[in-house]
């Protein structure tokens, strides 16, 4: 769908279905539909559209991986598009500490969320079917090169993690309209199981505690207001789910400790993203990790390091030490800078020992269809 909303208000107003994100210029909304570049008339004081769309231009790409359209249009009547099919397929590359890249993990494709699994020899991924279509989770058994579909979902699935004991795949799937919490064993071999399915929310999984006693999610009220927080489920018929971090502003990526007692995690409260570090499963008193933004927190195997993702999509790492129950951090430091990561896409995961990093990245000279020029792109509706 695509909505409009004014800057600063939570309201929103839904337009119109659509394949691609949409783009106002000229009195009108662009936006593409089964590869045609659609132009339709909008009132920006209504703030309606109104007739029918009108194609202006055919066969116009498509980041498949994104799901970006590959034009770009402006006010004064110039409108810029690629032709072709999709572009934008991913390479799961391994690197070391340096950045210097040592392999691939798979062939390129569209892939979402990777996680390692807890031994390191298999990996889980949400890979993106087509231009328009649904993303299902595929496990790869890294020695051997072979890959299995795990998921068979008419909608999406993705955002996979692994049990404790590497034994089963947890991931959410949007089945029934939201995203809910499913879970199967990795090798295919028992059917789909739900996890955690509410009425009135969302669910979208990001950790189990190391005993497996506890699964670390976020939530997200449906048809409010309501921003994401981090809740616990807990696993061994313990109770109810319970709130771990849940304050005015949003929480994600919560990732618990190799020692069970602490959870890394993502809040914007300062205007962006930052790491920060609380108890877990109790919470309370936090500790900021990330100084100049960051995201998808992941710990190393030991405890002893934190690493994550900055907005110029530098791999930073952080010391850390808990000893006396309290928290103590180094200096982030950047390893290196990973020009091409999917920032919202699961940019990357570590290995256990923390030398070796894979990262979900694209081509950056990927693409070699020609663009092409309008100058005048409303005179084609006048035709």
């Amino acid at each position: 769908m695509v909505y409009v909303g004014e800057l600063g208000s939570l309201q929103a107003k839904m337009l119109m279905k659509s394949d691609s994100m949409a783009v106002y210029a000229s009195g009108h909304l662009l936006f593409l539909r089964e590869q045609s570049l659609m132009a339709q008339p909008f009132n920006l004081s209504r703030l309606e559209v109104s007739g029918d769309p009108v194609p202006i231009a055919d066969h116009v790409s498509m980041n498949g991986a994104t799901a970006r359209p590959l034009f770009s249009v402006s006010q004064t009547g110039a409108l810029v598009y690629q032709s072709g099919d999709a572009e934008g397929d991913w390479d799961l590359q391994w690197t070391d500490r340096d950045g210097k890249q040592t392999g691939f993990a798979a062939p390129p494709d569209r892939y979402v969320t990777p996680r390692l699994s807890p031994d390191g020899t298999h990996l889980a991924v949400m890979i993106f079917n087509g231009v328009f279509g649904t993303g299902d989770i595929w496990v790869f058994d890294l020695a051997r090169g072979t890959k299995t579909r795990l998921t068979f979902g008419p909608a999406n699935q993705s955002m996979p993690i692994w049990t404790p004991d590497g034994k089963t795949v947890v991931y959410q799937s949007a089945q029934s309209g939201v995203p809910h919490i499913y879970e199967k064993p990795f090798d295919g071999s028992g059917s789909e199981k739900p996890v955690l399915v509410t009425t009135d929310g969302m669910e979208l999984p990001d950790s189990f505690s190391p005993d497996g006693r506890y699964l670390v999610y976020e939530r997200k009220l449906i048809n409010s207001d309501a921003t994401y927080h981090l809740w616990a489920l807990p696993m061994l018929g313990e109770g109810k789910p319970f709130v771990i971090v849940q304050t005015t502003f949003e929480e994600r990526d919560g990732e618990v400790s190799p020692d069970g007692k602490w959870m890394a995690y993502r809040n914007n409260e300062t205007g962006r993203w930052e790491i920060y570090i609380t108890a877990f499963p109790g919470g309370g008193a936090k500790w900021q990790v990330s100084t100049n933004g960051g995201t998808n927190p992941r710990w190393r195997k030991d405890g002893r390091e934190l690493f994550f993702l900055d907005p110029s999509e530098n791999l930073v790492a952080v010391d850390v030490n808990t000893a006396s129950n309290a928290v103590t951090l180094g200096v982030p430091h950047t390893m290196f800078q990973a020009l091409g990561i999917q920032p919202e896409y699961g940019p990357f995961d570590v290995a256990g020992d923390g030398k070796r990093f894979l990262l979900n990245s694209g081509d950056l000279k990927e693409g070699s269809a020609p663009f092409t020029l309008v100058q005048n792109w409303p005179a084609e509706l006048k035709k």
